[in-house]
């Protein structure tokens, strides 16, 4: 099973009222299957990742098919009680056979079902002084791919590109230095800004000099033009 839609408006109602409905995580989620976690958020547009829940201290995106709505009773204590407590078993001195506590076949067992019981027991607790059975992995948190939007100042122009992740989205696109100090401005960085304020006085002393030097070559030429009429 997985989440409906009326599931979903059924959290939607859940979360209005201040508080954080459970869910169980399906056999789509991975590892993490059957492990229980509480939904913080839905994200919007309501598609793909938008189920956002706190696992641990993780708060990561699921999809509707990777989690599910905990029957009624599930998490009772009665239910919980027999999950958690194991069979008592005896632990052996190195070297000695391990013997199951509380576990017999009953008289008339064969031997064959004498060692499959040996080995249940084996499988779960291990003799003294061996190495204990390694743990799975924690799964890997799911993380939407980061936007960068980049403003730079390169062969006297600036320009804006932004990338998703390692995708590149939009290539550098020229903008005017106004439009720079605007952006910006709007980023409340007084450090940034003054980088750029002093790149665009810059231009703005090159622009000036630029047009003393052309009004001079125009003021030559128009003398020069006098002298021969």
């Amino acid at each position: 099973m997985s989440l409906s839609t009326s599931d979903v408006a059924g959290l939607a109602e859940t979360l209005a009222q201040g508080k954080h409905p459970k869910v169980v995580f399906t056999d789509a989620a991975g590892q993490i299957a059957g492990k229980v976690g509480k939904v913080v958020r839905l994200e919007e547009p309501a598609e793909g990742d938008f189920v956002v829940v706190r696992f641990g201290h993780d708060e990561l995106p699921f999809t509707t098919a990777e989690l599910r709505v905990p029957a009624r009773g599930e998490f009772s204590r009665k239910n919980t009680a027999k999950q958690v407590d194991p069979p008592p078993v005896d632990t052996a001195p190195p070297g000695a056979p391990l013997l199951s506590a509380g576990v017999s076949g009953g008289q008339g067992s064969s031997d064959s079902e004498e060692g499959s019981t040996m080995s249940e027991v084996e499988a779960v607790v291990p003799a003294q002084g061996g190495v204990p059975p390694a743990r799975k992995k924690a799964p890997k948190a799911k993380t939407s791919p980061e936007l960068t939007v980049t403003l730079a100042w390169k062969d006297g122009e600036w320009s804006v590109s932004a990338s998703k992740g390692t995708k590149v989205i939009a290539k550098p696109v020229p903008v005017r230095a106004s439009a720079a100090v605007s952006m910006v401005e709007a980023l409340d960085s007084p450090a940034v800004a003054a980088v750029v304020e002093d790149i665009v006085d810059q231009q703005r002393q090159q622009a000036a000099e630029e047009a003393e030097r052309l009004r001079q070559q125009l003021a030559e030429i128009e003398a020069k033009l006098a002298e021969l009429s």
